[in-house]
């Protein structure tokens, strides 16, 4: 293994995220790199638990370590609505996407 491939990987990896090109990638994790103990240490340690406490809401799909999520447990939500358009898709659910589901219930729908 090369002095700069575990830096490459993590660069790689980063860059897979929506928003995050290499360059933006690649200056997050000199930037970790730092101070590991303070930034790097603690991600991964948070990534770890969402990783095993994190999953799909079965009603929604939206993801939440709870199942139902928080959204499908409020007793304020309207329970039954159909999204926007009328029918959903065959196959598809409104937390197909997750961040719609949270995003949607911010603004109120």
């Amino acid at each position: 293994m090369s002095d700069s491939e575990p830096i490459e990987r993590l660069v790689g990896l980063l860059a897979k995220l929506p928003g995050l090109g290499r360059r933006s990638a690649r200056r997050a994790v000199l930037r970790m790199l730092t101070h590991p103990e303070q930034t790097m240490l603690p991600l991964a340690e948070a990534l770890r638990e969402a990783a095993q406490a994190v999953s799909p809401c079965a009603v929604c799909g939206n993801l939440d370590s709870v199942n139902p999520c928080a959204i499908c447990r409020d007793p304020r939500r309207e329970h039954g609505l159909q999204p926007r358009g009328g029918a959903e898709p065959a196959g598809e659910r409104v937390g197909d996407q997750p961040t719609g589901v949270a995003e949607g219930e911010l603004r109120g729908e």
